[in-house]
């Protein structure tokens, strides 16, 4: 089993809005209100959990850890007496440490094997740092994996990779047996066990609530040969669900069920020396891991501003914040699962994460113009926040979608009807989204006697070309 201490990354608010100094706050995420999180958690959840497991684990009970690079570094101020336990539990016989993106990032999603390669090895170091322990085996971001992510490990030196994706998408394998990818072993979370403790514990409707520790490891015994990997989320131990529901008897009760039924706990290193001959994941269910994440436009949206800022910008840790899976799960109305906290949302509260999101990127994009050699050509190139944002329609409806930046509008306007940019042409509304919120003036006479969509495209598409080059 394997258990994550993570904590979501917020957007603040109060730099969205500009209602604060940047001189004062420079960054959108505030480490305040995260340490006040945390302290919160600590109390219910973070530490009788950890404690919990250090008990179980001094009676033999094995299991790995996934501490996040921006959950430790927040808990040394936060709460240095759950730091120390968590050290304690980092370096017992019986605890594996896993490894992942310091950030708990998306930029597996760009290809981007350098950077990738970086915030591994950022993480990798931390865990040095705090456990004298170097993590072997790493854990993918949810609903993110390919072959960049594993060549990038196996040039590591890692040992396997945890993914969810086969274990949600993919049931012609079996989550107890043995893969790989070019060469590095992969290995499947069992998503319905997981999320048997994660979600469906608390579900007083369920037929087998309230769930008990020694039917629980009656159905890990059933799946028979091979190894089941479970991983959880912390919060579900006194987040989730309160002391009050049994979660924690239930934890503490579990290893002597396991026991009971003949279920050993292992380690994931020992799962890769057992393992002679793993099966190589068909090529087609790796081609199609892509498709699985993101979910919704607003994602797509984001992802696209983000990968653009990747480019130019210079402050590195602020954008690697802007990475976080967290900030993309917000932005759909289902999230989680395998283990993590599920969480629902609604239409509105799903775009209001969006709002908040694409708001504080434009203003750090801005901040960060002023930084470089061409600020003119990083403001053109910036993406925009919802409500200054380009909607397409016709007179007599909206098209459904909108353009967030030069880029965005040229990809959008194969989407759009005749019709629809007919009505922008006669009023004019490209050239004054151009000229007023974008700003790029020159752009904005040029496509300002345009009519024909081909000829808008190739206007904007040029600019945009020429900005890069000015970055360059």
């Amino acid at each position: 089993m394997g258990f994550v201490f993570r904590h979501p990354a917020e957007i603040n608010p109060a730099y969205v809005s500009g209602s604060i100094d940047t001189e004062s706050t420079p960054s959108p995420f505030s480490d305040r209100s995260n340490r006040e999180r945390i302290r919160r958690f600590s109390r219910s959840s973070y530490t009788p959990a950890a404690e919990t497991l250090l008990g179980i684990m001094d009676e033999g009970f094995r299991c790995s850890l996934l501490l996040s690079g921006m959950f430790i570094e927040l808990l040394e101020q936060a709460d240095p007496d759950l730091y120390s336990l968590l050290s304690q539990a980092a370096t017992h016989r019986n605890a594996g440490l896993l490894a992942e993106t310091y950030y708990h990032s998306v930029i597996g999603i760009f290809h981007d094997a350098e950077e990738y390669r970086t915030q591994l090895e950022m993480h990798r170091s931390l865990m040095q740092e705090f456990s004298g322990r170097t993590p072997s085996i790493m854990l993918a971001t949810e609903s993110v994996f390919n072959r960049t992510i594993t060549r990038v490990a196996h040039d590591m030196g890692f040992s396997a990779i945890y993914t969810d994706i086969f274990g949600r998408n993919a049931p012609e394998l079996n989550p107890a047996g043995s893969y790989q990818v070019e060469g590095m072993p992969v290995l499947i979370r069992h998503c319905e066990l997981s999320d048997d403790i994660a979600y469906r514990f608390g579900q007083v409707d369920w037929a087998y609530h309230p769930l008990s520790p020694q039917t629980y490891a009656g159905w890990v015994a059933s799946i028979g040969g091979g190894t089941v990997h479970i991983i959880v989320d912390i919060e579900v131990f006194g987040g989730r669900f309160s002391a009050e529901s049994g979660i924690f008897r239930f934890l503490e009760e579990l290893p002597a069920a396991y026991a009971d039924h003949g279920v050993k706990t292992v380690l994931p290193s020992d799962t890769i020396q057992s393992s002679l001959s793993p099966e190589p994941v068909p090529d087609e269910l790796l081609d199609r891991s892509p498709v699985v994440w993101p979910v919704n436009m607003l994602q797509c949206t984001a992802l696209d501003a983000l990968r653009a800022a990747g480019r130019w910008v210079f402050d590195r840790r602020t954008l690697r914040l802007f990475q976080s899976m967290d900030l993309f799960e917000s932005m759909a109305t289902t999230s989680g699962s395998c283990g993590m906290l599920l969480n629902h949302r609604t239409q509105a509260e799903a775009h209001e994460a969006f709002t908040q999101y694409l708001g504080a990127l434009s203003r750090f994009e801005d901040e960060q113009s002023r930084k470089v050699r061409s600020k003119s050509a990083a403001r053109y190139l910036r993406c925009v926040s919802p409500d200054r944002a380009f909607h397409f329609c016709t007179p007599y409806h909206r098209e459904g979608f909108s353009a967030h930046s030069l880029d965005e509008f040229v990809k959008l306007m194969d989407l759009a009807s005749d019709e629809c940019i007919l009505h922008h042409c006669e009023r004019s509304d490209l050239y004054k989204w151009i000229r007023d919120v974008i700003g790029d003036t020159m752009l904005a006479e040029r496509i300002h006697p345009l009519r024909d969509r081909q000829e808008i495209r190739h206007v904007i598409a040029n600019r945009i070309d020429q900005l890069w080059n000015r970055l360059k």
